[in-house]
């Protein structure tokens, strides 16, 4: 799994490339962890362009830094799911919870700048 991280308008692009599965899912959690800021509202999109594969692991870390994302006032959405993640999404429920977009620049116009 490679991860790069763009910073556009005060907004972190998280790009994924490769599976978020059991051994690697604590990486990426720790990568996003390193852009939250005390005393900001730290703002991600995730895009999943180039995710393949999720597996609970890699969901469970996405609902962890979401929460505390959110616990700072801040927002976390996602972007660029294929049809098997955003499936996934919508049978355990988690796109009730988390903004879904189709691509990361219609993501980042929903931010207020």
């Amino acid at each position: 799994m490679k991860i790069k991280v763009i910073l556009k308008n005060d907004v972190h692009i998280i790009k994924i490339e490769g599976p978020i599965k059991a051994g690697n899912e604590f990486e990426l959690g720790e990568k996003i962890e390193e852009y939250i800021k005390k005393g900001k509202a730290p703002k991600f999109i995730i895009d999943l362009k180039k995710v393949p594969f999720i597996n609970s692991a890699g969901l469970g870390i996405f609902l962890n830094i979401y929460k505390h994302v959110d616990g700072l006032k801040g927002r976390m959405v996602f972007a660029n799911l294929n049809s098997d993640i955003e499936n996934l999404m919508e049978i355990t429920k988690l796109a009730s919870i988390f903004e879904i977009f189709k691509t990361a620049d219609e993501a980042l116009e929903s931010f207020d700048f």
